[in-house]
């Protein structure tokens, strides 16, 4: 029997921990749902006993959306209850190609003498078994296989190897799995596998799916080779132009961290890719609004200090989120609004503050490849474009897009550049107060703690720590716990995730996350308060303030209609010809 609850203001977690056989159970429903999508599921999500659903709320509102899909799975159960005894969706079996020569196997000598076994028997032991893809996470394709023979356990290497060959076929534990490409990882190397786990050219651009099996052929070194050749593609991640003539812009300095980034990708969380995307997608909309660009186009994320940029032609942008002005031949301009730079002006940035990300839109757009339905980059995914360095050459779409505006038309003084519009618009979120105040819901493994430890934990305030990044932010505090906390079976986690690690120091999951998580999740950040989340920087002091759903709904609400009333004014404002 399969238990609904709600996780945060978004998902819902179905329970199967009282199951019989629980990831058979996963993974029937996953695939129901995954084969027959409904309109409410934006991501389906397996863990190892049990499945997170992320809601996708439509204009009739949260509330509504949530019952629907309550009542929608409640028919599902009672439909799997029905054909119990037949699977809808039976295991995909795949034939997995593995060498297990010593070139490519690098532990192998070190696995059979710490099994007290021989190369035959290890090898041996390793291809004849069965296996099942329980649940995939890490990196998009990476599956967590279980079935592996017990007199090959190990514990992972006291030290991860600072870089994995890609196709390395690894054990730990009771599992083994394979590396989708090159990463650091401590897991002990039995062999490696030419085949493709990910492929963004493919359709689906994952082999395995949680549910699928796994049957081992062993393969020569030869062999290896010869198909480890032949499977080469392309990078999943790519260098931007350095060569390109028809070019419009130039990064003569890269900034602190700057990459491109659009909407999340959606709809992959399966496949273990994260929906990544701009931080702060609010700053996203509002950037691309004031330049007449469709809302989601693909923008610059400036991270803490922005990058020096020639434009080869006269441009229109604009900035938003963090406080920062821009700079040009040593005049500063503010942000906020539309701004036109002149054929080979150079744009620089203050220091970004307060705030510490904002979103630079180029009127027109960025002329970039689409990879699984988006432009923006995913760093920790290594898809889409790589962080901006100097020397890159970027092109937009259509550069004299702007010009089909009344307004933007108006703005633009061939003779005065750079020129800027007089109004502007506010940031969604700049950190103004010494200590920003987070809304949240409980987490499901906050009564883990006692009530006194939860009264602390919600009064505790936290320091953003110097190791935060895109995946997360890594939080420091006064607040520790009697004894640790029991780790869970892996789970979905999302963008707002706050994860209570053995350090006792949270880990709040930013927008490239992993899919999957061991952690206890204590909190559960509301959906309105992640552009907070973007824009505290290390140093910044934060605390938790736990809310009801009730007041999570209001406050979404409020902060939506705020953002759609913004853009269309924006939108009205452009497309006349006056300064409303």
């Amino acid at each position: 029997m399969m238990h609904c609850t709600l996780i945060g203001d978004h998902s819902i977690l179905i329970d199967f921990s009282k199951s019989s056989d629980a990831l058979k159970d996963i993974h029937e429903l996953s695939k129901l749902l995954l084969a027959n999508k409904p309109l409410w599921a934006a991501e389906i999500v397996p863990g190892l006993d049990s499945l997170v659903i992320q809601l996708q709320y439509t204009h009739e509102g949260p509330n509504l959306t949530r019952q629907q899909a309550f009542a929608e799975l409640e028919k599902i159960q009672h439909q799997l209850a029905k054909q119990k005894k037949r699977s809808t969706y039976p295991a995909k079996i795949h034939r997995i190609q593995v060498c297990y020569h010593p070139d490519v196997a690098l532990d192998l000598h070190a696995i059979a003498k710490a099994c007290q076994l021989s190369i035959e028997e290890t090898i041996h032991l390793h291809k004849k078994n069965l296996y099942t893809a329980d649940i995939l996470g890490f990196m998009p394709g990476f599956a967590y296989f279980s079935g592996l023979d017990p007199k090959l356990r190990l514990p992972r290497l006291p030290s991860p190897r600072p870089a994995v060959p890609k196709g390395s076929v690894a054990i730990a534990e009771l599992q083994t799995a394979i590396y989708p490409r090159t990463t650091p990882g401590g897991w002990n190397l039995i062999g490696r596998s030419p085949n493709q786990m990910f492929d963004i050219q493919n359709q689906p651009p994952g082999l395995f799916m949680a549910g699928d099996q796994m049957q081992i052929e062993e393969i020569t070194l030869d062999e290896f080779y010869k198909q480890d050749q032949k499977n080469a593609h392309q990078e999943i991640i790519h260098a931007l132009d350095k060569v390109n003539n028809k070019a419009s812009i130039e990064v003569l300095q890269s900034g602190t961290f700057s990459t491109i980034q659009d909407e999340p990708r959606s709809g992959l969380s399966h496949w273990a890719v994260g929906p990544g995307g701009a931080c702060d997608l609010s700053s996203l909309h509002l950037a691309n609004a004031l330049v007449g660009n469709s809302v989601d186009m693909a923008t610059i994320e400036i991270t803490s200090s922005g990058p020096s940029l020639l434009f080869h032609q006269a441009t229109c942008v604009a900035w938003v989120g963090a406080h920062c002005d821009g700079i040009v031949d040593d005049q500063r301009i503010p942000g906020n609004r539309p701004v036109w730079l002149a054929k080979g002006s150079v744009l620089k940035f203050s220091p970004l503050n307060p705030g510490f990300r904002a979103l630079l839109a180029i009127g027109g757009g960025l002329q970039l490849p689409k990879i699984l339905g988006r432009s923006g980059s995913h760093i920790s995914a290594d898809m889409g474009p790589k962080r901006l360095e100097k020397g890159q050459l970027l092109s937009l779409i259509n550069p004299q897009s702007p010009l089909q505006s009344p307004f933007l038309k108006s703005l633009l003084k061939e003779d005065a550049l750079p020129c800027f519009a007089k109004w502007h618009i506010k940031s969604p979120f700049t950190p103004l107060a010494a200590i920003t105040p987070i809304y949240c819901l409980a987490g499901p493994h906050l009564p883990f703690l006692s009530i006194k430890e939860r009264e602390l934990f919600w009064s505790t305030v936290w320091t953003v720590s110097n190791q935060s990044n895109r995946m997360g932010l890594r939080l420091q505090g006064e607040f520790k716990v009697k004894k640790n906390l029991p780790n869970i079976p892996s789970q979905a986690i999302t963008f707002g995730t706050v994860q209570f690690p053995p350090s006792h120091e949270p880990i709040v999951m930013l927008a490239e996350h992993q899919t999957t998580g061991g952690y206890p999740r204590l909190a559960e950040v509301i959906h309105s308060n992640l552009i907070k989340l973007a824009q505290v920087k290390p140093g910044s002091k934060i605390r938790f303030i736990p809310i009801d759903i009730e007041e999570a709904d209001r406050l979404n609400a409020e902060a939506l209609k705020l953002e759609e009333s913004t853009i269309n004014s924006i939108q009205t404002i452009i497309q006349t010809s006056g300064n409303s």
